[in-house]
């Protein structure tokens, strides 16, 4: 009949708070080492149960939300069990880590691509001053690496992890988990582009004697620490920041124009006193600006940070280090 409505009361099933509450719960209990977290790996290689469990949530606990709850205290107590007694029952745990070495050498190289997209392990990445190599590398890691040359006299060099079992390197037991770590080594003695992609894991990224003819920095959640080179040629550098800190090392006598874009972490600019410098702010942020003493604002509006910083001498000197901030962000940018 007209006016008459008919209103159907749509049921919220139960099963995801209760997974997520208990998933909660399990990841408390391996932080306080009452499960072992090496058996979570046990878990990954059962991850397509969760989308059978998932099915049944579909066709049955949406109507019926006590359904749902019950088939959630299943999932939480058969993932208890497993947790527990998944290598007695003979399911394979932690995976071993494995050790790659790779090393091409300089040959007749002229200008080398490197991209390098770090994992969640640390990486310490130093020149190669007297070697023939034009790449050497100690790779430890879970899942799988591509490492991949291509060209002749440009070559293009890629290193990267593969895999899902790369991004839970933290499961793998403290005595194991020292081990996954990544050293790299770059020849002084052939221009290089090169690419850098972090994650979570800490940096130590030293460049200095490298022939830089272009950086670029894609800063990830963990902590990266950069020394760029001295050069005579300007060489440009692209530093984009993320969640972590970023600390970059300058030398006191180069050339080159650094662009920087800030994210929500902080970047500490090293600069020595003694270096030619200038910092163009285009758009600041809810983060703040710090500037030393020694470095003089010449332009902006009084209270923002935006406008143009540089030392006494500037426009006179042979060596200049320019800095552009293209966004501060939100988090913190000191210079020091």
């Amino acid at each position: 009949m007209p006016g008459n409505h008919v209103h159907y009361q749509h049921k919220r099933s139960f099963f995801w708070p209760v997974i997520l509450i208990g998933a909660g719960v399990t990841l408390l209990l391996a932080n306080l080492n009452i499960i072992p977290t090496e058996n979570l790996w046990i878990l990954l290689r059962l991850w397509p149960v969760l989308i059978i469990v998932a099915g049944l949530d579909v066709l049955f606990a949406r109507r019926l939300p006590m359904v749902g709850a019950l088939l959630a205290l299943l999932v939480i107590a058969g993932v208890v069990y497993i947790l527990l007694f998944g290598v007695e029952l003979g399911l394979e745990g932690a995976p071993e880590p494995q050790t790659q070495s790779y090393v091409v050498p300089v040959s007749n190289t002229t200008l080398a691509k490197v991209e390098l997209n770090l994992s969640v392990q640390d990486t310490k990445l130093t020149p190669l001053p007297d070697s023939v190599n034009l790449i050497e590398a100690e790779i430890a890691y879970l899942g799988e690496i591509e490492f991949a040359v291509t060209g002749v006299e440009e070559k293009q060099i890629r290193l990267e992890p593969k895999g899902i079992m790369t991004w839970f390197s933290w499961l793998m037991p403290d005595d194991q988990d020292r081990t996954l770590d990544w050293a790299i080594g770059l020849s002084t003695a052939v221009p290089i582009d090169l690419v850098i992609d972090t994650s979570t894991g800490r940096s130590d990224i030293d460049l200095r004697g490298l022939r830089l003819e272009r950086l670029y920095f894609d800063g990830g959640t963990g902590t990266s620490k950069i020394f760029l080179p001295a050069s005579m040629e300007r060489y440009q550098a692209r530093l984009e920041a993320s969640t972590g800190s970023l600390d970059v090392v300058f030398p006191a006598e180069s050339n080159m124009t650094v662009q920087l874009r800030g994210s929500t972490g902080r970047i500490l600019l090293d600069i020595p006193v003694d270096a030619a410098v200038q910092i163009e702010v285009l758009r600041g942020g809810t983060g703040d600006l710090f500037i030393p003493d020694w470095i003089n604002r010449v332009s902006g509006r009084e209270g923002r940070d935006e406008g143009i910083y540089q030392t006494e001498g500037f426009e006179e000197a042979v060596h200049q280090l320019i800095i552009i901030v293209e966004r501060i962000g939100m988090g913190h940018i000191v210079v020091e």
